[in-house]
């Protein structure tokens, strides 16, 4: 009898520890599903911010190109190349 509670309380204690690891399996599979979908939302934000500054890049080379800049010289300032004539329409 004594062999027969030994037997039944090492059954118990494995199935015990078996019941506790299978608790820990599941759980870190959740918390792995969950850093996987927080990584996933990172990414896409880092893919975002990777286009926004590739889009200010090429905004900021367009506004310092020779090109804008002689046509905010013309047009806000007033300024014209040497000897280029300008006509001045006194109508308006």
């Amino acid at each position: 009898m004594n062999k027969r509670k030994k037997s039944k309380l090492g059954t118990l204690l494995f199935l015990g520890a078996l019941a506790y690891l299978t608790y820990l399996l599941i759980n870190q599979q959740g918390i792995l599903y969950a850093k996987k979908a927080q990584l996933d939302e990172l990414n896409a934000k880092i893919r975002a911010e990777e286009e926004n500054r590739e889009r200010l890049i090429r905004q900021t080379e367009e506004v310092n190109s020779e090109e804008n800049i002689e046509k905010i010289a013309r047009e806000k300032l007033g300024m014209v190349k040497r000897g280029e004539r300008v006509f001045i329409d006194v109508n308006n």
